[in-house]
């Protein structure tokens, strides 16, 4: 097939074709990765704005800007009785395509500031659900007392900790699961008290080490008594920033010549893709774990038989071509959807069954743009509804770019998919002046910020790498004295970029496993400068 978006040609396989098929659809002439990218310009996870709440008229913290086109509620008062979503409700018109119609509903229902539910104290978060005591936590689910995170779960008192799961005390680490009191650790699972690691796995006390297995004491990749490792470990972790800047430069170094499996993939039968976890039969799948039976998939988490859809979680089934749902249950073609059932193309919806078309409802049944109808007339008038946007070509498309209330860099495609401006206008996608975050790999820190005392650190407010402003917060003032961990110099948005450029794009090469020239599918590029091993080639090293 061609693809429509990047008019070059690629390939669908039986099972994919298969895929469609029992979701009853005919698959569609865009390749996955672009679809992927059309759905997460719909997501908005970081970049917050303080406007006035359009139902009560206070000051509150949402992702729209004040200049959004539509009304923009807190969260107090989209929840309230005041707001009733079948007040905006109307017709459906055959002489009009689907998202035309729909394109118009959205913009007269109130959208709520911030997807934040069930929440305490954590007034700043946003794709969020049940977070205690957290701040500027993205897409993370029942957290406390953290700060600066991407996607973490269930964890406490962890710092700019990105895709964690039941990890504690941890700080400036990713894609790690059960660790406790450990700092710049990636891919580990169950260690305590490490230290600029990756790929760890029962371990502690650990510095600079690559690929261990139930070990302590190890600086390097090397055995020390523990005597000497705690001598060396007061050399290596002094507490200031100098240092753990060089540790940090030399972690890079190291990690680009390490040994690395094919792929990241732990626990897991039948599955293929990269960073996932203690699933079953999912093939294609990115950043997951506990799913099965799941297909095409980004960012997924104790997810069953879904198919081409990005950021599902918490219990969803029969997901397809959806974005950010939470405990739903066949969700088509929608976006941000909490604990619903048999809905079609529908925004942000709560707590609802049996809808199509639907945007801010709440514990409602039945509805087509948002108006009411009977159980047997609103079976028949979805099935007639179907059958008008399959003429239209609409049925069984994501919502049209025009659609997302989001500038492309301010959206979750541009961590994943980057484009410049001009790329991603030229692509039919908005762009909002001035960039806010580039996403860079590099930020340099000018000396005069480096060498600044701890003790007086907090009253600088700008971080020198991206001139933005920014505050120590007395929690995480502690949570640095408590665990001997230098200040930041740079702005929490720039200390996300750094982990984020150590994540291997959602793609896949072929490469040869550098000892026994096994044929593997693997995220590392042919260009990259680790050796690369088949799960049984990586076994024998690392074991």
């Amino acid at each position: 097939m061609i693809c429509e978006v990047g008019n070059h040609a690629f390939e669908l396989s039986k099972e994919d074709v298969s895929a469609y098929k029992r979701f009853g659809f005919e698959p569609l002439p865009i390749c996955f990765p672009h679809q992927h990218q059309q759905r997460l310009n719909f997501r908005n996870d970081r970049f917050l704005y303080r406007r006035k709440c359009d139902a009560t008229g206070e000051s509150i913290i949402s992702m729209y800007p004040a200049d959004a086109p539509f009304p923009v509620y807190s969260a107090q008062a989209w929840f309230s009785d005041k707001y009733d979503p079948l007040k905006y409700g109307r017709d459906f018109d055959f002489s009009r395509p689907f998202f035309e119609q729909f394109a118009e509903l959205k913009l007269s229902v109130p959208h709520m500031a911030l997807t934040n539910v069930n929440s305490t104290n954590s007034d700043y978060c946003n794709m969020c659900i049940g977070n205690k005591n957290c701040y500027l936590i993205f897409g993370g689910d029942r957290n406390e007392d953290s700060m600066y995170g991407s996607l973490p779960m269930y964890c406490r008192n962890c710092y700019d900790c990105d895709w964690t799961y039941r990890c504690e005390l941890c700080y400036f680490s990713a894609y790690s699961e059960h660790c406790y009191s450990s700092r710049f650790i990636f891919n580990c699972k169950d260690c305590y008290d490490c230290d600029f690691c990756e790929s760890l796995i029962g371990c502690n006390n650990c510095i600079l080490s690559f690929n261990l297995r139930n070990k302590s004491y190890y600086i390097e990749n090397k055995a020390y008594t523990k005597e000497e490792f705690e001598r060396l470990k007061t050399k290596f972790l002094d507490g200031s920033f100098i240092t753990q800047l060089k540790l940090w430069e030399y972690f890079l170094q190291l990690r680009s010549k390490r040994e690395v499996k094919y792929a990241n993939i732990l626990n897991c039968e039948n599955c293929s893709g990269d960073i996932i976890f203690n699933s079953k039969n999912c093939q294609n799948c990115f950043e997951g774990t506990g799913n099965e039976d799941c297909r095409e998939c980004i960012i997924i988490f104790k997810a069953k038989d879904c198919f081409n859809c990005d950021y599902v979680g918490h219990g969803s089934v029969l997901s397809f071509n959806n974005l950010s749902s939470d405990t739903a249950y066949r969700a088509w073609n929608s976006w941000w959807t909490i604990e619903c059932s048999d809905i079609d193309y529908c925004m942000a919806s709560n707590f609802s069954k049996n809808l199509f078309g639907c945007i801010g409802t709440k514990h409602n049944e039945y509805c087509i743009l948002n108006k009411q109808y009977s159980r047997e007339d609103f079976l028949a008038l979805k099935e007639k509804i179907i059958a008008h946007m399959k003429k239209t070509g609409e049925w069984g498309r994501f919502f049209p770019k025009s659609l997302s209330p989001f500038p492309y860099n301010e959206s979750a495609s541009n961590y994943f998919f980057p484009l410049k401006k001009e790329e991603a206008l030229s692509a039919g996608f908005k762009w909002k002046d001035p960039e806010i975050a580039e996403n860079s790999q590099t930020y340099e820190i000018p000396d005069n910020v480096k060498n600044v005392p701890d003790e007086i650190i907090n009253e600088i407010l700008v971080c020198e790498s991206s001139k933005r402003n920014f505050k120590i917060l007395p929690p995480e003032l502690s949570f640095y004295k408590s665990q001997n961990i230098p200040v930041p110099r740079e702005h929490p948005d720039a200390r996300f970029y750094k982990r984020l450029a150590l994540r291997n794009p959602f793609k896949l090469f072929e490469r040869k496993c550098a000892k026994c020239d096994a044929s593997l599918k693997t995220t590392y590029a042919p260009e990259r400068t680790e050796t690369i091993y088949c799960e049984k080639c990586y076994l024998e090293t690392v074991y």
